[in-house]
């Protein structure tokens, strides 16, 4: 696991209130509790703050997983 990978998990954990130990990188918006439309937004908020990117839109609407927003991360 990069760092990357465990500040994102970490961050994924405090917004959705869940263990970050619990979470797999193909993991999604639908599969952790909270992680709904709404809370997708909160968090690409959360992840503009934290780690001061900004995910495009068209990028955020095809997040399927955190594996998908790490390679976002990644790129940007």
């Amino acid at each position: 696991m990069t760092d990357l990978n465990a500040e994102l998990k970490k961050l994924i954990a405090e917004t959705f209130e869940c263990d970050a130990g619990a979470l797999r990188d193909e993991q999604g918006p639908g599969e952790v509790p909270g992680w709904d439309s709404l809370g997708h937004v909160t968090l690409m908020t959360r992840i503009h703050e934290h780690f001061g990117k900004h995910i495009p839109m068209e990028d955020a609407i095809e997040v399927e997983s955190i594996a998908d927003i790490e390679a976002i991360l990644e790129r940007l």
